[in-house]
């Protein structure tokens, strides 16, 4: 039963927007926070409850805003098809994605994402940008507690394919949201759509004020394809999928450009990965207001390169943290991308910065901020507790934060003031 007026202590409370708190307490009524501060400053009504978490650390739940929980199981497929080699190119391993979820049963997206979930939960996080292609999986949505927004994924080439996917797509989007999540499209990427149905898509988006998300200049493969219709993907993936008759002609542009061209560079469009970017992009996607979730573990284990975040971080973009999926990061821990992110972006971004990514740039990023992703007076009650054998001085708090380790001390998630561990 959510208890009416409670409130939480920790050593260590940290707010994200601002100091974090030694000896700190949180006042939840109703649901919402009243107060947080040091504990003897924080004046509470009589008949209030206390938990006192002790030795540990409350901060917001994480925002994994770029996941393929869908994917969940994908390794266990790969096994179980043989398919245990390494890609040797991000073209390569595109195609074993394909051919992975080409031999699944659909119904096994499903459990895989209803598994990803829980173990989502598990690590301390409470929202998520997830993509799904497999779109009758959304009922697991329904009866998970987490926030953030569910973007349906749409990609091809053949025109009449192409209308009879978005009619059902148009369909879908209809019922609002899926739980606590709402609905979105994601149009996969510039050279996996025709630039025709790419631009069908954003116009439908910003009529409907449907929000979006798309990969967007992840490999060195598609800035070639864009500036010139050749290399890998327009002659390697394109014959593999069936589309070697549907090569267009050298578009000639970036990425940033390319769909910036198509209407599609604004703020309710979510951008993903974003690794091949130079400065004056990182200025054109600052001026859109639109957001970055960058994935490190993924681009480097499918070696893309190194999100430029000195630069994005300089023009003032928004960045956020994702996982990708399983079939390209060995976790769904945005904890355990805090802590590779540390090392991979080294003077490029502080552990400061990177804990303001994977919580209230998340939550701006899925455009929940008003939500969750920080802990101030009138937000939602959501927020995680890691309780380790032993804090660091409060000054080394942001350090200790982003070194591994930290996914197994997650002790306790509160979303709604609801604990939902159990239910992980």
């Amino acid at each position: 039963m959510q208890r009416a007026m409670t409130l939480y202590l920790a050593r260590y409370i940290l707010p994200i927007n601002r100091p974090p708190i030694e000896d700190g307490a949180l006042f939840v009524r109703e649901g919402r926070i009243g107060a947080i501060g040091r504990r003897k400053e924080v004046e509470v009504p009589a008949g209030t409850t206390v938990v006192d978490f002790g030795d540990a650390v409350l901060l917001p739940p994480l925002v994994n805003a770029h996941t393929h929980l869908e994917l969940t199981h994908f390794p266990l497929w790969a096994r179980n098809l043989g398919e245990i080699e390494d890609s040797r190119s991000f073209v390569d391993w595109v195609k074993k994605v394909i051919r992975i979820k080409r031999a699944v049963d659909p119904k096994q997206y499903a459990y895989s994402l209803d598994e990803g979930i829980r173990a989502s939960m598990k690590a301390g996080t409470g929202a998520i940008g997830d993509i799904l292609s497999w779109f009758p999986a959304r009922s697991v949505y329904r009866t998970a507690p987490l926030f953030g927004r569910a973007f349906f994924e749409t990609l091809g080439r053949d025109p009449e394919r192409n209308r009879r996917i978005l009619r059902t797509l148009k369909k879908i989007l209809r019922e609002g949201q899926a739980g606590q999540l709402e609905l979105g499209v994601s149009p996969h990427s510039p050279y996996t759509l025709s630039a025709e149905y790419l631009e069908e898509i954003i116009d439908y988006a910003r009529r409907q004020r449907v929000p979006l998300a798309i990969h967007l200049a992840e490999s060195a493969e598609e800035v070639d394809f864009l500036r010139e219709s050749r290399g890998s993907i327009a002659t390697d993936l394109f014959a593999f999928v069936g589309w070697s008759d549907m090569v267009p002609p050298a578009p000639r542009r970036d990425p940033v450009s390319y769909l910036a061209e198509r209407n599609g560079l604004h703020s309710d469009c979510l951008l993903v990965h974003g690794v091949q970017v130079e400065q004056p992009d990182c200025e054109k996607i600052a001026a859109a207001g639109a957001s970055v979730v960058l994935c490190p573990r993924s681009n480097a284990r499918l070696g893309v390169g190194k999100a430029p975040v000195a630069d994005y971080l300089a023009a003032g973009v928004n960045l956020a943290l994702g996982t990708d999926s399983r079939a390209s990061s060995e976790t769904l821990s945005v904890w355990d991308e805090i802590a590779f992110a540390r090392s991979w972006f080294a003077q490029q971004s502080s552990a400061s910065d990177l804990i303001r990514m994977a919580t209230a740039g998340g939550a701006r990023a899925l455009g929940i901020s008003g939500e969750i992703g920080a802990l101030e007076p009138r937000m939602g009650a959501h927020f995680q507790v890691l309780s380790p054998p032993r804090l660091p001085e409060l000054q080394k708090l942001d350090e200790f934060l982003c070194s591994a380790g930290r996914t197994a001390e997650v002790s306790h998630l509160y979303l709604r003031n609801r604990e939902v561990l159990q239910t992980a």
